[in-house]
């Protein structure tokens, strides 16, 4: 009876040996010592079966991928929205895995706005928003969703909300500081832009949308200003410039410019409501 217990024992750790090994080890052979760091790649761990997370994660990563490859395919309408719904359904899928992932919600409510979807997209927020209530980028998103619309009393109210959750985030200044501009509330505008580029920059951009609004006059002003307080902005120099020459240019052939220094980029009226 003990020599049948002992062969049995043998035998257990001749086939643990084998585990160990990948089955490569030949009977009678002993085993090599496997070192910790012997073990599978990280690009092979966690499989999906022992961490179900990694299911969302691989298909958020992939939607993401695929948003930015719909982004390069501007000349083609047709393979682009083709390629954003191959994001909405990974978004989807990520959520069937997990009906909490913060990362798919956003994700899909973005590929819902580039699809021009955007009841389903401001379901999607609002949803994530009762999910999520301590999370400021979903009342981002929605303002932004709302700009898209050209409902910017909305846009104004949803950002003043995700500002007042992260007073410093310096997107959400910005982006509320255009917004502002874009209704004719340049002072606000003026305050926000301020903090977020200083202050030449702020007159540029605020000068900008003023002349997209046709307040020409009130426009060139602030263009004026932001250059004599900043030189270095070549395009309040080349506004100026322009109007000296009496050729009138209008504000959407001029990015938006920075202060030197700030190194904070302003976002450009284009931004809002897609101008």
């Amino acid at each position: 009876m003990d020599g049948r217990k002992a062969l049995l024992w043998a035998c257990c750790l001749l086939g643990c040996a084998g585990c160990i090994n990948g089955g490569a080890q030949k009977t009678g052979t002993p085993p090599a010592p496997t070192p910790t760091a012997a073990a599978a790649p990280p690009s092979a761990l966690p499989a999906a079966k022992d961490d179900p997370k990694s299911l969302p994660r691989l298909r958020i990563a992939f939607a993401k991928f695929k948003e930015d490859e719909a982004r390069a395919l501007v000349s083609e309408p047709e393979l682009q929205f083709k390629v954003r719904d191959q994001a909405r359904m990974l978004y989807q899928e990520a959520l069937q895995f997990d009906a909490g992932c913060l990362d798919a919600y956003r994700g899909l409510g973005r590929v819902y706005v580039d699809l021009s979807d955007f009841d389903r997209a401001q379901d999607t927020f609002k949803k994530a928003i009762a999910k999520f209530p301590k999370e400021s980028v979903f009342w981002f998103e929605l303002g932004q969703l709302h700009n898209r619309r050209k409902e910017f009393p909305e846009a104004i109210e949803c950002l003043n909300k995700a500002l007042q959750m992260d007073p410093e985030n310096r997107v959400y200044i910005t982006t509320l500081g255009f917004t502002l501009a874009r209704t004719g509330q340049t002072e606000q505008s003026m305050v926000l832009l301020t903090r977020s580029m200083g202050l030449a920059s702020a007159h540029y951009n605020v000068g900008r949308m003023l002349l997209h609004l046709q307040r020409m006059e009130e426009g060139m002003d602030h263009i004026r200003q932001a250059a004599q307080l900043n030189p270095n902005l070549a395009g309040a120099r080349q506004l100026l410039g322009e109007l000296d020459q009496g050729t009138g240019a209008g504000a959407r052939q001029f990015p938006a410019e920075q202060d030197q220094g700030t190194g904070q980029v302003g976002l450009g009226i284009e931004f809002i409501g897609g101008l």
